[in-house]
C-alpha cells in the first residue's frame, strides 16, 4: 500500500493542508518534501502517526511540546469567547492509503477534540475511523476491532519504526538498543508473537490452573509431588533466565571488545597485527584447553600404573610359579578336546595321517577320561597365563608410555609458551604505535572485556550443568507423579488435561523458536545482499549476523564486527538494507517515509545515498524531505527528473502551507 494523500487541519503549524503523492508514468514512486528547519516537516510524520496510533513518535520532547491544536486557530477560538467561558476546537488528520493499481484504498482519519479556555487547551477525546473501499464501494469500518485489525494488518504500530524513519533515528539505528528494534521487528513481522502468546497461554493454564488442582490435592503423597515439581521448574526457569543473561553479557562483551578493535584497526599497519593478535588469542586458548586435557590423562595413567606397581611382586611370583611347574610337567597336559572327538569318530589320526588301530583307538579313550579331569584346571590355569602376561608386558611398557606422554605434554607446553610469547610481542608493538594513549587504553580495556567475558562463559558453562540436572531431576519427579496419580482416577483427567497442554506448548515453542531461527538466517543473506548491492564502497564487509539475542552484527574481510566503526551513511544504509529485508521475509511491503535521510551523512557520500534512495523507490513508495541545506545543487541534480512529486512548504504567521 501506497499514500495517495494526506489532509491535515488544525495540527501544530498545519491550518489547512493537503499533499499529494500521485504518481507519474516512467517515474520512480519518490516524492520530495523540501522545507526550512522549524517550518514542519517532522510534523508531517507526527501528524501521520498520531492519526494511526493516536501517538506523535517524533517529537523532540514530548513533555514540553505545545498542545497539537494549531496557535492561531486557538486564538480566533479565544477571541470570541464570552469571559469565562470555553469552546470546543478539532484538529483532524485524514490520510488516504491505496494499492498500486488504486482497485483497494483506505482513509484513515482522525479528529481530535480539545477544550479551549482563557489560560488553556486540554484535549478531551479523540475518535478514528476508517472508510475501505473495495469492490467498487465505499463501506465504514464500524467495531474497534475490525479498525485496528486494518491498521495492524497495512501500517502495524509495533512496526512503525520500519515505515516512518527521521534521519537521526535511521543513523542511529543499530547505536542504541539495536537488539530490541531487531527483536520486535523480526517477532512482529513474522507473527513469532502470535506464537509466543499461545505458548505461554497453555503455560499458564498448566501452572495457573491444572498444576494447582494437583498441588491441592487431599491426596497428600500427590500434593507434595506436584509442589516438588512446581519448585524444579521454578528452578529451571530461573536458570534459563540466568544463561540468557549470561549470553547477553557475553554479546555486550564481544561488542565491546569489537569496538575496541575498531579503535586498534584505525591506525597504519596495525590491522595484520590485530587479526594475527586475534588469531593467536585463540590458539592460546585451544592449547590451553589441549593442555587440561593431556594432564588429565597423565593423572588417569599414573592412576592405572600406581596399581600395576602396587600388585607387581604378586603377580611376577605367580607368572613365575606357574612357568617353573609347567617346565618340570606338573601341571595338568594342554589337550585339545575337539581333536580328539574328530579322530576318535573318523578312526582316522589327523596328526600322522593313519588310520587309528583299536590299541590307539583306546589310547584316545582313556585320554579323554584324563582331559574330562584337567580341563578346568588347564583351563583356569591357561588364562591366569595370559592375564599375568599381560600385566607384566604393561608394566614393560611403562617407561615408554610415561616418556611418550610426558613429552606430548612438553611440546603443548612449548608451543602455548610460544603463542604466549607471540601475543605478548604483538601487544607490546600495538603499545608502541602513535596515539600511544587510546591504543594502550584500548588493549588494556580489550583485556579487561576478554576476561570478564571468559568469567562468564565459565558460568554460564556452570548454570547449564545445574539446568541440566534439575531438567534431570523434573523428569524423575514428572514420572513419580504420574505413578501417583495412576492410582488415583479422580486425578487422571487433570494429569491428562496437563500432559496434553504440555504437549501442545512444546510443540509451539518449537514451532516458534525455528521460526525465527530460519528469519534469522534468511535476514542475515537478505540484509547483506542489498547492503552490498546498495553500498558504494565494494568488498568492505563479509557477513551480517544476528545472534539468538538478536545482537547485530557486521562483519569486515578480518571477521572484526566493525558496525561500531562504520561512518554515519554506512550505519543509516544498513537500517535501510535490515529493513528491506525484514520487509521481503516477512512480506510485509511497506513504503518509506523519511525526514531528513542526508542530514547526517558526510558530503563524500550524499550522491550515493541519494542515488541508493532512487533506486528503492523502483520497488516501493519514497517520501523523503528536505532543508534547503540538505538540498544543494548536487543533490538537485541527483534528483533532477526522477520523483514523481515535489512540495515546497513555507511558513508565515506561524502557518505553514505549500508554494
Amino acid at each position: 500500500m501506497r499514500i495517495e494523500n494526506i489532509e491535515i487541519s488544525n495540527f501544530r503549524q498545519y491550518q489547512k493542508l493537503q499533499l499529494k503523492f500521485g504518481k507519474r508514468t516512467g517515474h520512480g514512486d519518490l516524492h520530495i518534501i523540501l522545507a526550512k528547519n522549524g517550518v514542519g516537516k517532522t510534523n508531517v510524520l507526527n501528524a501521520i502517526t498520531w492519526c494511526l496510533y493516536d501517538s506523535e513518535m517524533h517529537l523532540c520532547d514530548k513533555y514540553t511540546a505545545s498542545e497539537k491544536l494549531n496557535n492561531k486557530y486557538v486564538q480566533e477560538l479565544r477571541d470570541s469567547l464570552p469571559e469565562g467561558g470555553n469552546a470546543i476546537g478539532e484538529a483532524s488528520v485524514r490520510i488516504l492509503f491505496a494499492s498500486d493499481d488504486s482497485t483497494e484504498r483506505i482513509r484513515f482519519q482522525r479528529v481530535g477534540r480539545f477544550n479551549v479556555t482563557d489560560s488553556a487547551v486540554v484535549p478531551v477525546n479523540s475518535k478514528f475511523t476508517i472508510m475501505h473501499y473495495a469492490d467498487g464501494e465505499w463501506n465504514s469500518i464500524e467495531t474497534d476491532e475490525d479498525t485496528l485489525a486494518l491498521v495492524k494488518k497495512y501500517v502495524p504500530e509495533e512496526i512503525h519504526e520500519y515505515i516512518f524513519f527521521d534521519g537521526e533515528h535511521l543513523e542511529a539505528y543499530f547505536k542504541a538498543g539495536q537488539s530490541v528494534n531487531i527483536k520486535n521487528g523480526i517477532e512482529e513481522l513474522t507473527q513469532a508473537k502470535i506464537l509466543e502468546k499461545s505458548e505461554k497461554a497453555f503455560n499458564s493454564y498448566v501452572t495457573d490452573v491444572l498444576s494447582p488442582l494437583l498441588s491441592k490435592s487431599s491426596n497428600k503423597d500427590v500434593s507434595d509431588a506436584q509442589t516438588e515439581l512446581d519448585n524444579i521448574q521454578e528452578a529451571i526457569d530461573a536458570s534459563q533466565s540466568a544463561i540468557d543473561e549470561y549470553t547477553t553479557q557475553i554479546n555486550s562483551c564481544d561488542n565491546q571488545i569489537a569496538d575496541l578493535d575498531a579503535i586498534i584497526n584505525g591506525h597504519v599497519n596495525v590491522a595484520d597485527k590485530t587479526s594475527r593478535l586475534k588469531a593467536v588469542e585463540g590458539l592460546i586458548d585451544e592449547y590451553k584447553d589441549k593442555i587440561d586435557k593431556k594432564n588429565t590423562q597423565i593423572m588417569s595413567f599414573v592412576r592405572e600404573y600406581t596399581q600395576y606397581f602396587a600388585m607387581y611382586s604378586s603377580i611376577k611370583s605367580l607368572y613365575v610359579y606357574i612357568q617353573e611347574q609347567d617346565k618340570h610337567g606338573k601341571l595338568p597336559p594342554r589337550i585339545d578336546k575337539f581333536l580328539l572327538e574328530s579322530i576318535e569318530k573318523h578312526k582316522h589320526c589327523c596328526v600322522c595321517d593313519q588310520p587309528l588301530s583299536d590299541h590307539s583307538f583306546n589310547f584316545i579313550e582313556e585320554l579323554k577320561k584324563e582331559l574330562e579331569v584337567s580341563s578346568e584346571t588347564s583351563a583356569l590355569l591357561n588364562k591366569s597365563v595370559v592375564m599375568l602376561r599381560q600385566y607384566l608386558s604393561k608394566i614393560a611398557s611403562y617407561k615408554t608410555q610415561r616418556d611418550t606422554l610426558y613429552q606430548e605434554l612438553s611440546d603443548l607446553k612449548t608451543d602455548y609458551e610460544k603463542f604466549i610469547e607471540e601475543e605478548r610481542q604483538i601487544n607490546v608493538y600495538l603499545m608502541s604505535i602513535p596515539n600511544t594513549d587510546e591504543i594502550t587504553k584500548a588493549i588494556d580495556q580489550k583485556k579487561e572485556f576478554r576476561k570478564t567475558r571468559d568469567d562468564i562463559v565459565a558460568k554460564r558453562g556452570v548454570e547449564e550443568a545445574h539446568k541440566k540436572e534439575l531438567e534431570d531431576q523434573y523428569s524423575v519427579q514428572e514420572k513419580k507423579l504420574k505413578s501417583l496419580i495412576d492410582k488415583n482416577k479422580q486425578l487422571e483427567k487433570v494429569n491428562a488435561q496437563s500432559e496434553y497442554c504440555k504437549k501442545c506448548r512444546n510443540i509451539i515453542k518449537q514451532t516458534r523458536l525455528d521460526l525465527l531461527s530460519e528469519c534469522r538466517s534468511e535476514m542475515e543473506t537478505e540484509t547483506f545482499e542489498m547492503f552490498s548491492s546498495l553500498l558504494w564502497k565494494k568488498n568492505a564487509f563479509t557477513k551480517v549476523e544476528i545472534l539468538e539475542d538478536y545482537t547485530f552484527r557486521l562483519l569486515d574481510n578480518y571477521g572484526f564486527q566493525t558496525l561500531g566503526s562504520c561512518s554515519a551513511a554506512e550505519r543509516a544504509l544498513l537500517a535501510l538494507s535490515f529493513t528491506l529485508a525484514l520487509q521481503k521475509v516477512s512480506m510485509h511491503d511497506s513504503l518509506l517515509f523519511i525526514d531528513t535521510p542526508i542530514g547526517r551523512v558526510d558530503d563524500d557520500n550524499r550522491l550515493n545515498f541519494v542515488e541508493t534512495l532512487c533506486n528503492i523507490s523502483n520497488s516501493k513508495q519514497v517520501i523523503l524531505t528536505f532543508t534547503p541545506t540538505e538540498y544543494d545543487q548536487s543533490v538537485c541534480a541527483a534528483l533532477a527528473d526522477k520523483y514523481s512529486t515535489f512540495s515546497t512548504l513555507t511558513i508565515e504567521n506561524g502557518i505553514t502551507t505549500i508554494i
